[in-house]
């Protein structure tokens, strides 16, 4: 005979989830009895009469035996002699039998566990109404931490945006990382340089207690995540982080579950993540939860819109856990006709970290069955068929160790989570029977996509304002930077022609916000450093656009929380103001502009001098040490500030102080806690350092923006590896020779301009050399436009070009490359008149007397009306070069990035060119 086991009744709770048990979380209260609430001083049973009153009690009996008593109405506990008292009320109105189970573990553990049958669960739990439209909600989940559920999402997301781009589709994915208790994707995406505006913490607060309507609060939330946006060929990620700051974990006064308390509010967490998803405009948003029982994750764990991947591994502690999950997942599942007709969706279970050795063992096929067996089985007659779909993943040493996106898409490609990612990605982004006919029918169709993505990141990247672009492409000059500033701050003049690259680099270091960031990037490593050295830019172009000034914000809005409130906000304009008004009502000399540029220092951090004070950088240098601060000071878009430097001796004066005098005398201190980086434009040296022109340059030769063909290369492998053409790896970069990459390109613009086997130039050294002017120079944004051209000239001119034949060995024909050199060349010319103000008129008065036939090459000076001061400065911008060797007057030379914009005919100087070319860039280049 069975002894009766007496009830646990150690507390009020117990008694609260011995009632819960028994009546079905309340949906299955005794006759006449409307509620029961129980609470720490006493248990309230509604009921409708005092007819009802004996039901009540023999329910309280059955429940809990002797322990209640019936005649003084009150329940033991089973320490000492406690009593709770029983209160009856009668009177209320009939009670509403079906309940609304809220998503919490504590609620849906007491509905009934042995309700296999569909109508029955389905009395018991309103299910949320289903989705309309996009974005589909994919949540990862693990009961236990360290199982690789971070990972799967990454690999999910990595999967979509791969299937998107092989089927020539956009897709907008937002990424969210829930975690609010140890958030795992908020640390990796510290490591990119667009860091997002707001936090989950910040959503979930918004959501809650908006100040204006709902629906308002959140368009404009979702401005502020789209700046998180990174964009990967046609598709766009967002990222929101769990906190912007560690501290914000500590108050979370908004967690999920607050949410879902309030009134009528039951699946209010999924509606939320929903519309945030619909106001960015996602297909997708993944979300990354909290392991364990968490309530800040079972809101999502219940919801069955959302398609849910639960990760274990087969370790029992996590086996027990999954199961445990599964088990409350299935008392609130849906019914299988609903899940087969895409409005609902059952779990999925993936179990990592298998090996060939351990799959072969029976404890593994019993794991398999025992966590099947936890979920619904289906009702189909069919013993194959199931619920609950299983995924198997095994384990990778690489995987152990990863705190960064491109280092997980690296370390993940080869993995077999990576193939079950790819394969959900392939059945979410399927191609339509016609578009499966067209792939197939001819490999030009894959070619002319990547084209496109070519041609669209090229369109973005032109120019540098718009601040596109996350990557840095590490070049020497930056290399340089971090190699002889890695223990004192830079006090250097960067000098570029105009499209070199200065305001992209000046955009770039602005991303990063702290030097030791840019220094770890360089190096490509995760150093964890005690020094925090704070970028801020200072003077920038006037040209900069919205994006380029949110990342440029972003890293003052640093340096400002670095110093503190009394600082006042930074508004590069005023500065801007005063160093005008400067110029146009002072006659100072050189180091009274020196002290006006030291005091604009010392005013943007908060430092109140005397402009005469003596030593006022030394007073700077303390106050910052005193603090515990280094500064490095970017300026960029002087050529705005100084419009009339070639005339105005004033402008000439302050110029020269800023970038001779000022870097001289931050050099002096020691130990400095401030430091400048000033990005020049090449032309304005010439006004500026009128004496030891060349002493200068050399000094700063380090940092100076050329480009070698090297550079040139790994410059077109970089574009193509962000436009994800040619199979170009970004984390291959750094390792691959010059050779190495020739070979790579040979993919995107062939081997020759012509066959292979053919006698044309070499693709990679013509265009390099047609972009190179006679001084051995060459600009960025060229590389970038000429790209742009000859994918656009691909896309719109495809039978022209003939696509179709050359699709099968490059994806640029050589007909598109050459054409594309004059639309390159008139864009140079355009921009070269806006920099160089003598240039502009030469081209507009004196060029259009001569009609095209007289514009040939080589010509000599005195046909253009060309005197020493135009020659020098057409010499000086590499517009033109004369052949010294040559006695005749017709000796000069025009490079073909100028000779197509300005109409001039190169007929019958091929050869001279040719050796001309091999003089100035190297026998090796054509």
């Amino acid at each position: 005979m069975n002894a009766t086991k007496s009830p646990k009744l150690l507390t009020w709770l117990d008694v609260k989830r011995t009632i819960g048990h028994k009546t079905n979380y309340g949906t299955k209260l005794p006759e006449g009895v409307v509620k029961i609430r129980c609470y720490s001083d006493a248990l309230e049973i509604y009921i409708l009469s005092e007819e009802n009153r004996k039901n009540a009690d023999n329910a309280l009996k059955e429940w809990f035996k002797d322990w209640y008593q019936e005649e003084s109405s009150v329940i033991y506990f089973t320490l000492s002699d406690a009593t709770l008292p029983v209160e009856f009320f009668s009177g209320e109105e009939v009670y509403q039998s079906d309940v609304d189970v809220r998503p919490f573990w504590e609620e849906i553990a007491y509905l009934d566990s042995e309700s296999q049958v569909e109508t029955v669960r389905v009395k018991q739990v309103k299910l949320p109404e289903p989705y309309i439209g996009k974005p589909s909600v994919v949540a990862f989940y693990s009961f236990k931490g360290g199982v690789g559920r971070t990972l799967n999402l990454s690999a999910h997301l990595f999967a979509l945006l791969d299937r998107a781009k092989e089927i020539d589709r956009s897709t907008t994915v937002l990424v969210i990382d829930a975690d609010l208790e140890a958030p795992g994707l908020t640390y990796w995406n510290a490591f990119e340089k667009q860091q997002p505006a707001v936090s989950f913490i910040d959503f979930l607060e918004v959501y809650h207690y908006s100040p204006i309507e709902r629906e308002q609060a959140l368009s404009l939330f979702a401005r502020e995540v789209e700046k998180s946006a990174k964009y990967e060929g046609k598709s766009t990620v967002y990222f929101l982080p769990a906190c912007i700051e560690d501290e914000e974990l500590l108050d979370t006064p908004i967690l999920p579950e607050h949410l879902v308390r309030s009134p009528g509010g039951a699946w209010e967490y999924g509606n939320a993540i929903h519309s945030l998803g619909k106001a960015v405009g996602a297909d997708y948003v993944l979300i990354d939860l909290r392991a364990g029982l968490s309530e800040i994750s079972s809101p999502i764990i219940f919801d069955s819109r959302i398609q849910r991947f639960i990760v274990t591994t087969i370790n029992n502690q996590s086996v027990r856990g999954t199961s445990l999950v599964l088990e409350q997942i299935a008392r609130v599942a849906p019914s299988e006709a609903s899940v087969d007709d895409e409005r609902y969706y059952d779990p999925s279970l993936i179990i990592s970290m298998l090996t060939p050795e351990l799959r072969l063992l029976p404890a593994v096929t019993d794991v398999l069955e025992r966590l099947q067996s936890a979920y619904l089985q289906s009702e189909e007659d069919n013993l194959y068929a199931t619920r609950l779909d299983i995924k198997e993943t095994y384990f990778s040493q690489e995987l152990l160790y990863i705190n960064n996106w491109e280092y997980a898409r690296l370390k993940l490609s080869p993995t077999s989570v990576m193939i079950v990612a790819k394969e959900w990605a392939k059945e979410e982004l399927f191609i339509t029977n016609d578009q499966e006919l067209k792939s197939k029918s001819t490999k030009e169709h894959q070619g002319i996509v990547e084209v496109r993505r070519l041609r669209d990141l090229c369109q973005q990247y032109e120019y540098a304002e718009q601040g596109r672009g996350e990557d840095l492409l590490v070049t020497e000059p930056l290399k340089n930077l971090a190699t002889n500033f890695r223990d004192e701050l830079p006090h250097v003049v960067s000098i570029g022609a105009k499209g070199a690259g200065k305001t992209f680099n000046y955009i770039q270091l602005s991303r990063f916000k702290y030097w030791e960031s840019f220094l770890n990037r360089i190096d490509n490593t995760i150093q964890e450093s005690q020094l925090k050295t704070y970028i801020f830019p200072f003077l920038e172009s006037s040209n900069i656009k919205d994006n380029a000034k949110s990342v440029i914000n972003e890293a003052r809005n640093e340096v400002r929380s670095a110093l503190g409130d009394t600082v006042p906000e930074f508004l590069p304009s005023e500065y801007v103001d005063r160093i005008k008004r400067a110029i146009a009502a002072e006659s100072w000399s050189e180091p009274e502009w020196t002290e006006f540029w030291i005091g604009q220092i010392a005013k943007a951090i908060g430092v109140n001098l005397e402009i005469h004070s003596p030593n006022i950088l030394s007073i700077i240098n303390r106050h910052l040490k005193d603090r515990g601060l280094r500064i490095i000071f970017l300026f960029d878009g002087l050529e705005d500030i100084f419009p009339n430097i070639a005339s105005s001796n004033q402008e000439k004066i302050a110029l020269k102080a800023l970038i001779d005098d000022l870097p001289k005398r931050l050099s002096e201190i020691r130990q400095s806690n401030l430091g400048i980086i000033i990005f020049l434009r090449r032309d304005f040296l010439r006004y500026t350092i009128t004496q030891n022109l060349k002493q200068f340059e050399n000094l700063y030769l380090s940092y100076d923006l050329s480009w070698d063909q090297d550079s040139f290369l790994r410059l077109v492998f970089w574009i193509c590896s962000q436009s994800q053409v040619i199979d170009a790896s970004l984390a291959e970069i750094s390792s691959l020779n010059k050779q190495n990459i020739i070979e790579q390109l040979e993919k995107l613009w062939g081997k020759r301009l012509g066959s292979d086997n053919s006698k044309e130039a070499y693709t990679a050294s013509w265009i390099f050399a047609a972009l190179t002017d006679f001084n051995g120079r060459l600009q960025a944004r060229d590389i970038v436009r000429l790209l742009y051209y000859a994918a656009d000239i691909t896309v719109e001119r495809t039978k022209e070009v003939q696509f179709e034949k050359w699709s099968s060995s490059r994806l640029l024909p050589p007909q598109a490359i050459r054409r594309s050199l004059k639309p390159c060349s008139e864009k140079k010319v355009e921009e070269a008149k806006e920099e160089y103000p003598s240039f502009k008129t030469w081209v507009e008065e004196i060029l259009p007397k001569y009609p095209p036939s007289e514009r040939r090459i080589p010509f000599g000076v005195e046909q253009f009306e060309m005197d020493q001061p135009t020659v020098r400065m057409l010499e000086e911008m590499g517009v033109i070069y004369e052949d010294k060797e040559k006695d005749s007057e017709a000796r000069f030379y025009m490079p073909e990035i100028f000779r197509e914009g300005l109409g001039f005919s190169g007929t019958g100087a091929r050869p001279r060119i040719l050796v001309l070319k091999r003089k100035v860039l190297g026998k090796g280049i054509l």
